[in-house]
């Protein structure tokens, strides 16, 4: 697989450009205002543009940098959202700003001593995950903080996959994932999932035969699912679960698009199955990063109801925790769910907008049913790739690759996906992610981010429909 055009180099390019670095007060600036208006109104906006270009974004000036564009539509590829932070956030930042030292804070000796109980920041993570989602089972002495997911999960991986082990992943699935097995020098077992009836599913017979390889000591479960969209089923996580039990796999949880699920659907918790043995064999991921669009604070959480297995991860586990990352998460559990639920009912109203538009304006580009979760949004793009010959293209430009690929070392192969997101870029002026960086069954596909304003979605549609009409589609 590519890792050529992965986040991470995608970050190393928008990093470099010069735009990154300007613009930085009158963002804050317009921060300040528009939360004094929105908390006097009761409501909150989602439909005026939020201008991010020129503050260092890699969703829009990693684009920018990495596709060489003179003009720029929409940044529809890294995963966070295009909105203003909630009001509420915005408060909490402002007033610890007001006190002047930035010293180490205490939350990871809370921990370690048994005190956080007392700490408002782990008693909002508690209530907050049992209110919302009927996790009863987290406390402070399993529950650890990290600097995100990855890092909690990378602690995992050490913990339980030793060097050379596989790690089972139901694919496509989240790119990212691939560098945390490359960082423990891991090898992918990817179960290739089915598309039935406009959505996938796990092929469990495929699953079963995976786990039963000896090598294979973990599972890295996407709940929900990024990038397909998938919400899991009660039963479907179950069977999941009994099978890993049974072939002694950990399964690793990450949870952190949880809060993004679409109406008629229901997230399930992986905590929350009925055999308790089969959730102690699981360990969770999660963080405030996605539903409150935060990735810039570095803050993430883990809990697993096995002592053993918390006394494993976290002789791992360094959290490098930011103080404002803390006060931003710890003021989003205290007052930022009414934000987060017109939030949500907003992007549910994209996918939903995004689904009917592509399945009635653009023929090029297949959709399933509508996303049951995510902000995601999984575009088949085999006719469009097929239209202006991507694998042609693909083929010229590796008779002759510029980069090289960091985990194998070897020559960059450009795939016929990431032609089409470069096609994409060039002629609609929309930056989308390559489906083949998402592992087996992501080669003829596109990742779309939905989490932006009606506006800059339709103009971003509009915008890919007439590129395609060029061609005669």
């Amino acid at each position: 697989m590519n890792m050529a055009h992965n986040r991470r180099t995608f970050i190393a390019g928008g990093a470099a450009t010069g735009a990154s670095v300007l613009a930085l007060s009158p963002l804050l600036a317009t921060i300040g205002a528009s939360s004094a208006a929105t908390a006097a109104t009761g409501g909150f906006d989602f439909d005026t543009p939020y201008n991010r270009i020129g503050t260092g974004c890699v969703k829009w000036d990693g684009a920018i940098a990495a596709e060489h564009m003179s003009h720029i539509v929409a940044g529809m590829g890294i995963a966070d959202m295009d909105f203003k932070c909630a009001p509420a956030i915005m408060a909490a930042l402002r007033k610890r700003m007001e006190h002047e030292n930035w010293g180490y804070n205490s939350i990871d000796i809370d921990l370690i001593l048994g005190t956080g109980a007392n700490n408002p920041f782990v008693k909002g993570i508690i209530d907050w995950n049992a209110k919302r989602y009927g996790i009863n089972v987290i406390t402070p002495k399993n529950l650890g903080v990290t600097t995100g997911v990855h890092s909690g999960i990378m602690a995992t991986l050490r913990a339980y996959a030793p060097e050379g082990s596989k790690v089972l992943m139901t694919t496509p699935i989240y790119n990212g994932f691939y560098f945390d097995l490359y960082s423990g020098r891991l090898q992918a077992n990817e179960s290739l999932m089915k598309f039935v009836n406009g959505r996938y599913e796990i092929d469990f017979d495929d699953v079963d035969k995976r786990m039963s390889d000896p090598a294979t000591k973990t599972m890295i479960l996407c709940n929900p699912h990024n990038p397909t969209g998938r919400c899991w089923t009660k039963a479907e996580l179950t069977r999941l679960g009994e099978m890993a039990l049974k072939h002694k796999v950990v399964v690793l949880s990450d949870e952190i698009h949880c809060d993004f699920v679409s109406k008629g659907q229901k997230y399930v918790p992986f905590s929350t199955l009925d055999d308790k043995a089969v959730v102690a064999n699981s360990i969770t991921f999660k963080s405030g990063s996605k539903s409150f669009s935060l990735a810039g604070m570095k803050c993430a959480w883990f809990f697993t109801t096995n002592p053993e297995m918390y006394k494993k991860v976290a002789f791992y586990n360094h959290a490098d925790l930011s103080t404002l990352g803390q006060i931003a998460e710890e003021a989003a559990y205290a007052g930022g769910e009414s934000w987060l639920n017109q939030c949500v009912n907003y992007i549910d109203g994209n996918q939903q907008f995004a689904n009917d538009y592509i399945k009635s304006k653009i023929p090029l580009i297949k959709v399933g049913n509508k996303p049951e979760s995510t902000y995601l949004a999984w575009l088949d793009v085999s006719p469009l790739m097929a239209k202006i010959g991507a694998q042609k293209m693909a083929d010229e430009a590796n008779k002759h690759p510029t980069g090289t690929n960091f985990m194998t070392g070897k020559p960059a192969m450009t795939t016929p996906s990431e032609m089409v997101s470069h096609w994409v870029a060039k002629n609609a002026s929309v930056q989308i992610s390559a489906g083949s960086s998402f592992g087996k069954g992501g080669e003829n596909y596109m990742r779309m981010n939905l989490a932006t304003n009606r506006k800059t979605l339709t103009a971003a549609l509009d915008s890919i429909a007439a590129a395609c009409k060029t061609l005669g589609a």
